[in-house]
């Protein structure tokens, strides 16, 4: 073999060699992100460097943008590290997503979950209300006679929904407490969960909690003080209902 050819042959592995580094370099430093959502409650998903830190929940976003259009299920091949996800819908139906992403030596998929914003609950409750009623007065033929449907509010994904009974007798009546309701939608139609109480625990009624919790601090204005001369926030002043 000549010299030349003993030259070009280790330039040659030297080059693999060099190209090999680099490839394990970049493989060491690098990992695969995935990002699943619901495209349809979210219309842009922005992935930004993150700032320095150890735990996901203290990271910020800097105005360097890594993948300004995330879509849904695919993977990336990011250089490990810190990123900030930010996650916004089209006019204003789930909440603003932003969360700290940390990338490590595994391969990471986040699942990103919604929320409906106030004003689209709202609106899903102006567009159930009716039927909300129906499915209220249809679980107990007494319910008409002796109380009136208020508050009616749909929670979660549109598929929890609350209510309060308000007794319609007079101030004095034993029998006068605000009932709460809680109803569930199933294939399309409201029903009512669990039996109308003055509270509702996670043992009467499987609900999520924060169903229940909004259930039970409902504020109903409307009741009659079963001590109709007599008001706790000011002993000077005397309420009178004739």
């Amino acid at each position: 073999m000549t010299p030349k050819k003993k030259i070009i042959i280790i330039a040659a592995a030297f080059s693999a060699f060099t190209i090999l580094m680099i490839i394990l370099a970049v493989i060491t430093s690098h990992q695969y992100l995935s990002i699943s959502f619901d495209s349809s409650k979210y219309s842009n998903v922005v992935l930004y460097k993150g700032t320095d830190t150890k735990t996901e929940n203290t990271i910020a976003p800097t105005k360097t943008v890594i993948e300004k259009s995330i879509q849904s299920g695919k993977e990336y091949f990011l250089p490990k590290g810190t990123y900030f996800l930010v996650a916004k819908s089209k006019d204003n139906i789930v909440s603003i997503l932003q969360r700290g992403i940390l990338l490590g030596s595994d391969k990471k998929s986040v699942s990103l979950d919604y929320k409906y914003t106030n004003s689209y609950l709202q609106k899903l409750t102006n567009e159930n209300k009716k039927a909300i009623d129906s499915a209220i007065l249809g679980s107990n033929s007494k319910i008409s006679t002796f109380y009136t449907i208020k508050n009616e509010a749909v929670l979660e994904k549109g598929d929890w929904a609350i209510a309060a009974l308000v007794f319609n007798g007079a101030g004095t009546d034993l029998n006068r407490d605000t009932l709460k309701v809680v109803l569930e939608k199933k294939d399309s139609k409201w029903v009512v969960k669990c039996k109308p109480m003055i509270s509702i625990s996670k043992y009467d009624c499987s609900a999520p909690q924060n169903v229940l919790n909004k259930a039970n601090s409902m504020e109903i204005a409307t009741q009659r003080p079963f001590m109709p001369n007599y008001n706790i926030g000011n002993t000077n002043k005397v309420d009178r209902y004739e």
